[in-house]
């Protein structure tokens, strides 16, 4: 086990602390232990050695005892074997083998916080908010969060049968995905007019910042150095590292503003004085004063919330779509053999003016659901001339700047194009378009 101390966000799943706890003397309040309770403890080990239909090995009981006490505190802390965190190690690179989807376990199924990118979950038509009930036809009721992850888990070429239930669906639904390498692009950018940038980022990873910063120089090339907004896209990301989180946030900061916190982007608060971190500012704003929307979703979790919630503290953002999903506590990755550990929750999240995000999220300024325009609806292009006997207009068009006409249609047509394929996203673009608008 390395010896060094390291906070990450490993999506949404856990906020970890790594700390080198194995063959150290730990805190006075631990060595106390009620003697009672651990004769009782060691009595039914033995009645179980003693009694039990068949044989079971002291180390599976051990595991399986220490694995059951974590899951009975919170979703999120967990018992992690030689092979866990060996997985865990490879989460945070942003590459392993599964299905690339984010989970929790809730009410006795796993619920989806979101499919990664271009990933096979994503590419099965798993949703945000989706229940999974079974897993190759076998019930998720009884298990914990590591033995349902593990059962989703497997070799890449093979396959995995889940049953979902989704809240707009009649019936459960049976959908067979193949396990494969999970590559995670972070970023990807485009321009949505000549004018007007967007950037997703999918994942928190090490380089994410640097990758942010090098679209946005591209996009202000391909704008000619036009460039009147941004949104950044941070919708169905389930987080990643938390240093990652406080660089991409410095992007948009600058140090004027970020006195009005402490230079804060996030804290932590817990029971012990190890729990306790701050991330501050570095401010390094690479578009001043430009307009920056955000988008966020249900699916938006952990170190996305973070971003979101410091650049809506301090006023550099207008946060748009649904509130995120909460998640933000901490988990410490504690050493407890020379292969194994526990990772427990110590501490929870704040933005940089002291709202708490685990279980509340980050509610957007303004609020955008999620729904499909079709093709059909013509609500967004009604005009005088779409009434029943308009007057019509004489004028033998000498003045009509024909050029300014077509170019507007052809803007509008794009515009209507994009509320077809996302209207969360077309609304970002009139939010961009208003705010350069009065700016100027």
């Amino acid at each position: 086990m390395q010896q060094y101390i390291k906070k990450i966000t490993i999506g949404v799943l856990f906020s970890i602390m790594l700390i080198p706890t194995y063959g150290t003397t730990p805190d006075k309040d631990t060595q106390t232990l009620p003697q009672d309770e651990i004769q009782e403890f060691v009595t039914a080990i033995g009645s179980i050695k003693h009694y039990y239909i068949t044989d079971t090995s002291d180390k599976e009981l051990f595991k399986t005892a220490i694995s059951g006490m974590l899951h009975s505190l919170d979703p999120h802390s967990s018992f992690l074997d030689k092979d866990q965190l060996k997985e865990l190690n490879s989460s945070v690179n942003g590459n392993f083998v599964g299905i690339g989807v984010e989970l929790t376990l809730k009410d006795g199924s796993l619920k989806v916080i979101s499919p990664l990118d271009g990933t096979p979950a994503f590419k099965a038509g798993i949703k945000t908010n989706d229940l999974i009930i079974k897993v190759n036809n076998e019930l998720i009721e009884n298990m914990t969060l590591t033995e349902a992850l593990n059962k989703i888990k497997g070799e890449k070429g093979t396959t995995v049968n889940l049953t979902i239930i989704r809240p707009d669906e009649p019936k459960p639904l049976k959908i067979s995905i193949v396990r494969d390498t999970i590559k995670v692009i972070s970023v990807k950018s485009k321009l949505l007019d000549k004018h007007y940038g967007y950037v997703r980022i999918s994942m928190f990873q090490g380089k994410t910042a640097k990758e942010l910063e090098k679209a946005i120089i591209q996009l202000k090339k391909e704008s000619n150095n036009q460039l009147h907004g941004l949104v950044l896209d941070l919708r169905n990301n389930p987080g990643g590292l938390l240093d990652t989180s406080g660089d991409v946030t410095n992007l948009f900061l600058d140090s004027s503003s970020t006195k009005k916190y402490n230079d804060l982007i996030v804290y932590t608060e817990g029971r012990t004085p190890s729990s306790k971190l701050s991330i501050i500012a570095k401010p390094n704003d690479i578009i001043p004063n430009m307009p920056l929307v955000i988008l966020v979703n249900g699916g938006s979790a952990s170190a996305s919330e973070i971003v979101a919630g410091a650049l809506q503290d301090y006023g550099r953002a207008i946060i748009m779509g649904s509130r995120t999903f909460g998640k933000g506590s901490v988990q410490t990755v504690i050493p407890i053999s020379a292969n194994s550990a526990i990772k427990l929750t110590t501490a929870l999240y704040y933005t940089p003016a002291g709202r708490v995000i685990q279980a509340e999220g980050i509610t957007p300024d303004i609020a955008v659901p999620e729904f499909t325009i079709t093709k059909e609806d013509k609500a967004f292009s009604l005009a005088e001339s779409d009434y029943r006997k308009h007057i019509i207009n004489q004028d033998d068009g000498n003045n009509i700047d024909d050029k300014n006409s077509t170019t507007y249609e052809d803007t509008l047509s794009k515009q209507m194009e994009l509320a077809h394929t996302d209207y969360q996203l077309y609304s970002a673009l009139l939010m961009l378009q208003g705010m350069s608008t009065m700016n100027n």
